[in-house]
């Protein structure tokens, strides 16, 4: 995209969100959007997949430039296609109904856009929790032990990334790489297969951290285990698509699980208790580490810090082996969530 540094001269943008059943969340979402200082923001494209909770009236009712468009599709990959064709302007800002924008999102992401020469930009996922356990989720989601090393979750400075949370682009280099895929991954895989078909044909991913915003994550054990089971099915979704994955972190809880649930077979079988402790003990140890690392903020109890811990990668590992199981029997991901994703 050409750089330009006269502020007049920046181009339109139009934001794209796709919804499904988000009454509790859109309001706060859309009046954040509707404050952005970036005075060119031409409309708010709410792409909802047939929201049966009053999503599509309450945004319909707030603004003119918020426009509710039909997503047939439901998913939010069918979403973000239906915006791209949709939108009136090229350079788009993808969001989450979750999430609050800073005044500056928009201005901060074109700036940095233009600037970095990058083609795809994004801030990092800073997550706010509401409740005792979001707020263990929170921290645990910000640390290496909590997800690797994806350096979405917590970049402090600006750099080029495997992908980042939602984003800022030109939607002709979407359209060149043949859009978001609607069909053959599991749901909420949509935005890192896109960013690895991107990287694959030559495009930019990068991270600046001036891009702010709020993200509520999942405030509950089970709404987490969910979420975390179905992001092991989208890595084995991606696996079994492109015969690679985008990166090789998913593989530690699955080793983690293997690891843990073979050392307990093996004592089983041979009735030698190491096979078992010292895969768990380890585990353990470090597990307990790292919660009371955490845990050192006032708000966040090292225990539930410890159960989303156990959580995050258990979940994942399992929801990993499930999707290869998929695999290996034939079996269909699904592409379209159950109605509640929360």
């Amino acid at each position: 995209m050409e750089s330009t540094s006269d502020p007049d001269r920046r181009p339109p943008v139009s934001i794209v969100m796709p919804t499904l059943d988000e009454r509790s969340a859109i309001r706060d979402c859309l009046d954040s959007l509707l404050a952005q200082d970036y005075p060119f923001v031409t409309e708010i494209l709410v792409v909802d997949g047939g929201s049966a909770d009053g999503t599509r009236e309450l945004a319909a009712s707030m603004d003119p430039r918020v426009r509710v468009v039909d997503n047939p599709g439901v998913t939010a990959a069918a979403a973000m296609n239906v915006g791209l064709a949709a939108a009136a302007n090229d350079l788009v800002v993808r969001v989450d109904s979750h999430t609050i924008y800073l005044p500056d999102y928009v201005s901060a992401s074109v700036d940095a856009l233009f600037e970095s020469g990058a083609d795809w930009i994004g801030g990092p996922m800073r997550p706010v929790g509401l409740t005792s356990f979001g707020r263990a989720v929170a921290a645990v989601t910000t640390s290496r032990l909590g997800i690797g090393n994806g350096r979405f979750h917590y970049a402090t400075e600006a750099l080029d990334a495997e992908t980042v949370y939602l984003g800022t682009f030109d939607r002709r280099i979407v359209f060149d790489v043949g859009g978001y895929d609607e069909r053959d991954l599991q749901w909420a895989a949509e935005d890192q297969e896109l960013a690895f078909r991107l990287r694959r044909a030559g495009r930019r991913i990068r991270i600046d951290p001036r891009i702010r915003s709020w993200y509520f994550p999942r405030q509950t054990p089970r709404s987490l285990w969910r979420q975390y089971e179905n992001y092991g099915m989208c890595k084995a979704s991606t696996l079994r698509k492109h015969r690679t994955l985008p990166y090789w972190r998913p593989l530690v809880p699955v080793a983690l699980v293997v690891g843990c649930v073979g050392g307990v077979a093996m004592s089983a079988a041979t009735r030698q208790l190491r096979w078992s402790a010292i895969p768990l003990g380890t585990y353990t140890t470090v597990l307990a580490a790292g919660s009371l690392v955490v845990g050192a903020d006032p708000g966040v109890a090292p225990h539930r810090a410890a159960a989303a811990y156990g959580i995050c990668h258990w979940a994942y590992g399992l929801g990993f082996l499930r999707g290869i199981g998929r695999i290996a029997t034939g079996r269909p991901f699904d592409s379209r969530p159950r109605r509640s994703r929360w």
